[in-house]
């Protein structure tokens, strides 16, 4: 542990804060990096696609690039976390812990004016929270409203989750997370309007348990792959745009595009709130995740995630602005990371100073680096928060007690 209070909170101090604070936590792609892994900088490089002067084929074969990787990387692999195959039962596992032990701090939370809700938060497109929820048969209120044809809504999310007892008639509220994607999700679908009773309306948006809409990228994609430029993770747009285009024909590539570009999810680009059809439904998230911020006595964990967000960063420096109550806690994955995330909240003038970036220690030469991933927060954070049971008499004594007849004494 740290040997200061600098990049630092204690058991105790995050108790008091937990106990009567509106519990927000703001999830990234690093708390998923166990199936998905760490990919490069996908927003700046679509960026300089956007804004490069480069030839048109060049700048689409450059795109379609980045889609595939993104594309293979995480989207196709939620088929793994709704298969709960072997590969993602790590990350389940993960989050399962993590769901698990802030549904034991809110159902032990004493404050009585406070609902036992946890707002989370993520700009994450998988659905591996939506899983681990599921296994767990935690409440989970993600949006969406209805039987046969579930319709999102930001207007569904703060409902509270009684349960009333069968025997005593006794009503107690019921730990919920309401979950807020913030970039989307691979399991969104953006339909039109249509006839029927459950037809969709305009910009609707259900929810795809079969990901139909993967399984169509995947077939175009596939027709598509020859064309494409291999992406690692120093890959950069300059040199996508500057690789030599192939002598067939780039037109195959439209249709890739067009089905990528029609998932209601949030492209990671500087300019991504301004191609989107759907582009209300995410400005009204980001308009929740900014009220949660102003509440009075709110607290922001941040987990996983850069900070490098321009739009989500300047949502948080603003509410610590204008809410001193607000305390926001950014969990650094690595001794680096502090740093980095710390230069960019420099020069914010937040005079409140309720913005901490916490992370693990630099280790000596003898000591093994430790990172701070969702389970090792989880551990070290949030699980102590919770009570212990009693603990069990390491031994037990017999003792036998043996009943006689009363002593009588006869008088003679």
């Amino acid at each position: 542990m740290p040997t200061d209070n600098t990049n630092h909170i204690t058991v105790d101090q995050l108790r008091d804060i937990v106990q009567d604070a509106h519990l927000n936590f703001l999830v990234g792609a690093g708390a998923s990096s166990r199936l998905f892994g760490m990919l490069g900088d996908v927003e700046s490089n679509l960026t300089e696609i956007d804004q490069s002067t480069a030839d048109g084929q060049s700048k689409k074969r450059a795109r379609a690039s980045l889609y595939a990787d993104f594309f293979d990387a995480v989207l196709v692999k939620n088929r793994n976390l709704l298969g709960e195959e072997a590969s993602a039962l790590g990350v389940i596992a993960e989050y399962g812990r993590f769901l698990q032990t802030l549904n034991r701090v809110l159902l032990r939370r004493k404050s009585t004016t406070i609902n036992k809700q946890v707002n989370l938060f993520t700009t994450n497109v998988d659905l591996a929270i939506e899983v681990a929820a599921e296994t767990l048969r935690l409440e989970l209120n993600d949006g969406f409203s209805g039987r046969f044809r579930p319709r999102f809504s930001t207007t569904n999310f703060g409902t509270v989750t009684s349960r009333r007892s069968l025997q005593y008639d006794n009503l107690s509220e019921v730990p919920t997370f309401n979950l807020l994607k913030l970039h989307g999700s691979v399991g969104w679908v953006a339909e039109r309007d249509g006839a029927g009773p459950y037809a969709p309306q305009a910009s609707d948006i259900v929810f795809d348990s079969r990901l139909t809409s993967i399984d169509d990228i995947e077939e175009r994609l596939t027709a598509i792959r020859s064309l494409l430029i291999e992406v690692t993770k120093d890959t950069s747009a300059a040199s996508l745009i500057a690789e030599p285009l192939p002598k067939q024909s780039l037109a195959p590539l439209d249709d890739f595009l067009d089905a990528y570009e029609a998932l209601p999810i949030v492209y990671p680009r500087k300019a991504k709130f301004q191609q989107t059809v759907l582009q209300q439904n995410y400005y009204d998230l980001l308009r929740v995740f900014s009220n949660e911020l102003e509440k009075e006595n709110s607290v922001l964990f941040v987990i996983g995630f850069s900070c490098r967000d321009e739009h989500i960063r300047e949502l948080m420096i603003r509410a610590a602005r204008s809410n001193p109550t607000l305390q926001i806690f950014v969990m650094a994955y690595s001794p680096a990371d502090i740093s980095s995330i710390e230069f960019l909240f420099d020069d914010q003038q937040i005079t409140n100073g309720n913005i901490k970036v916490i992370g693990p220690r630099q280790a000596d030469a003898t000591e093994t680096q430790e990172m701070y991933s969702l389970s090792v927060i989880t551990d070290r954070f949030f699980e102590p928060l919770v009570p212990k049971p009693p603990r069990r008499p390491d031994a037990t004594v017999d003792i036998s007690v043996a009943l006689q007849d009363p002593l009588v004494l006869e008088h003679g």
